[in-house]
């Protein structure tokens, strides 16, 4: 090994316990050369970069993160950059990773190593065996529906303790309480309303219906007797994201994910709402969204879910149209916040999505009722 090599986690997770094939174990070893390609290409902004007998090649998609694929001695893997925040997206996806594979949960790439040193690349680093697949999506099959439903469930079989010696942190989006989302949904209104009532058509119509969705969750979060608290809810492991970007439909039939860098330990209602709400399922049926609630069994030992999933399915519904305007100000502004991928999107488009965004928080609240 290389006398400059990343240290700290790196060349402790160089030693995990993980039971790894000879050709994991060389690209282990081999982790600086990787590292080193790897700056080299995100440096120069390069689809493409070989050196010292590793290629390297940059993936598309994400935002918070630049993933390239790694080929060293015909064996592929995948080494992705995190944007270096207080969400430690590294260390989660890592973490996350490991307990799925201790677990035996075949439903997410096997992990190799973490790097939080960034002294070969400026950013938090992990990597893990290359999973290949077809993101699914926009529309799924009977067999794809079942398997996501059903890897959601097995997802949150995972119980804090059931594994000993493995430490996650609570998932980021899970922030244990109502209010922090009522105070998110005000914050979004009062940064970009004033944008939306001056750059479109029917701003000023659309900002007073997004004001109207969010006194309505006030409403209902100020009514229910439903406990978010952490010392209330039976945690589970949670994914966070289901978006349908990072599911990954493989050649063997089965559905692995990808990007678990919110993942952690929080509440399985809150994920199911957004499994429901999520954009990259808008395309399936009212029939098809039914049966994936239908089908989902919620743990055992919380009888609090119903309650706090009705509560989350008004917050997380009205949650996604506010999403909507901040992606179509990014169209407008440029990117809200630091992005190792600049995300892209169509103005028209957005605005057409924004419209029907609200509406279907709008009819969530008459389906309430």
């Amino acid at each position: 090994m290389e006398h400059d090599a990343p240290t700290s986690l790196l060349e402790r997770n160089l030693c995990a316990d993980a039971v790894t094939s000879h050709a994991e174990r060389e690209s282990m070893r081999r982790a600086p050369a990787w590292l080193k390609v790897v700056a080299a290409a995100h440096s120069a902004q390069a689809r493409t970069r070989a050196e010292q007998g590793v290629a390297v090649h940059r993936i598309t998609g994400g935002a918070n993160n630049a993933l390239f694929r790694v080929e060293v001695d015909d064996e592929h893997f995948a080494c992705k950059l995190c944007v270096d925040d207080e969400r430690q997206r590294a260390k989660r996806d890592f973490g996350a990773l490991r307990i799925l594979e201790a677990a035996g949960l075949d439903i997410a790439p096997r992990p190799l190593w973490l790097d939080e040193s960034c002294t070969v690349v400026s950013y938090p680093t992990v990597a893990y065996r290359w999973t290949s697949g077809s993101p699914l999506g926009p529309e799924l099959t009977s067999q794809q529906l079942t398997a996501l439903i059903e890897s959601l469930q097995r997802i949150h079989g995972i119980r804090p303790g059931d594994l000993a010696g493995y430490e996650l942190a609570d998932a980021w989006f899970h922030w244990f309480g109502f209010e922090p989302y009522l105070d998110e949904l005000h914050g979004l209104l009062a940064e970009h309303g004033p944008w939306l009532i001056d750059a479109e058509r029917r701003g000023r119509e659309l900002y007073a219906r997004l004001g109207r969705l969010v006194e309505a969750c006030a409403q209902v979060v100020a009514s229910s007797d439903a406990d978010p608290r952490r010392e209330q809810v039976p945690r589970r492991l949670c994914r966070v994201d289901p978006g349908l970007a990072n599911a990954l439909w493989c050649d063997d039939g089965r559905l692995r994910w990808v990007d678990w860098e919110y993942s952690g330990w929080g509440d399985p209602a809150l994920e199911l709402a957004d499994l429901r709400w999520h954009v990259s399922l808008e395309a399936l049926s009212s029939a098809e969204h039914a049966w994936l609630r239908e089908s989902y069994r919620q743990p055992p030992g919380d009888p609090g879910f119903e309650g706090r999933l009705a509560v989350w399915d008004r917050l997380i519904s009205t949650r996604w149209a506010f999403l909507i305007l901040r992606w179509l100000w990014s169209a407008h502004e440029g990117p809200d916040r630091e992005r190792l991928t600049q995300p892209t999107g169509d103005v028209v488009a957005l605005r057409a999505r924004l419209l029907r965004f609200i509406e279907r928080a709008e009819q969530a609240i008459l389906e309430a009722h």
